[in-house]
């Protein structure tokens, strides 16, 4: 797991050079294997605040708050949990008089992977199948059953169906997903949503004619959305092994998209 430190001095406390130097602290760090970078900051007065309103751009003069305490730089570390991370954090001398923020990236919202398979159908009839969600089931190694959640619901902006995953694991998660975009013969993606309606991820598919009369170019796209999945509770067990995950996710996903499309236009390529 990759956490962002940022270190906070409080200008009004003054300290000795040898009490706020972390050349120690990098050194251990470093030494550990938790560091992976680090910056001291120019002092906030030297900075700018950018913000626009109405189309103008407004620029301040720092500091930008009223708070004694102002980031004075930024390390990055990775570490198997927050608890270590705030070990590493309380270890750093400005805990001491300042104070350092910790704060987890979020390494799996906007995780993408992508397939483009040259299909020997035109657009139109690409179109049909990748909106048949009624045969689905045939053609996915993971969802196993797809059906609109509408009477007489056809691909559209807006219209819901549900949709069940079996995983190699064996477990089994239905779903339900919004079409967000239906432009027929371009384009049919959707939504997954969380068990709190948060997108968990965003699927996508993109046709373009071939280079050949009566081909299409598709591209198949998954990007994981901000919402609580699978990959994301498997990455937050995970620790400091979480991108290990995520890429591996993300290559059973490619193999299954490719798969996907095969099966679903008869394409060898």
């Amino acid at each position: 797991m990759k956490f962002l430190l940022m270190i906070c001095p409080d200008e009004s406390t003054k300290v000795s050079p040898e009490e706020a130097s972390a050349h120690g602290w990098v050194a251990e760090m470093d030494g550990r294997g938790v560091r992976l970078q680090g910056h001291a900051l120019r002092p906030a007065a030297e900075g700018r605040a950018v913000r626009v309103r109405d189309g103008e751009v407004l620029v301040g003069d720092g500091p930008f708050t009223e708070a004694k305490e102002q980031v004075g730089g930024v390390d990055i570390i990775e570490c198997a949990t927050l608890e270590e991370a705030v070990e590493v954090a309380a270890r750093h001398p400005v805990a001491r008089f300042g104070s350092v923020e910790v704060r987890e990236f979020d390494e799996v919202t906007g995780a993408t992977t992508e397939v483009e398979v040259r299909v020997p159908l035109p657009p139109s009839e690409v179109w049909d199948l990748v909106t048949d969600l009624s045969r689905l089931g045939e053609w996915s190694p993971e969802c196993t059953h797809a059906s609109w959640l509408e009477p007489d619901a056809e691909p559209r902006a807006g219209a819901r169906f549900q949709a069940s995953n079996r995983y190699p694991n064996g477990f089994v998660a239905d779903v339900t997903c919004v079409v967000t975009r239906a432009d027929r013969p371009h384009g049919f993606s959707w939504e997954v949503l969380d068990d709190a309606g948060v997108p968990g991820s965003l699927w996508s598919y993109d046709l373009r004619p071939g280079s050949e009369p009566g081909q299409t170019l598709l591209r198949h796209t998954f990007v994981h959305g901000p919402g609580d999945t699978g990959l994301r509770v498997a990455a937050r067990r995970s620790g400091a092994d979480a991108s290990a995950v995520i890429d591996g996710r993300l290559t059973a996903l490619r193999a299954n998209m490719t798969a996907t499309i095969r099966a679903m236009t008869g394409s060898p390529d």
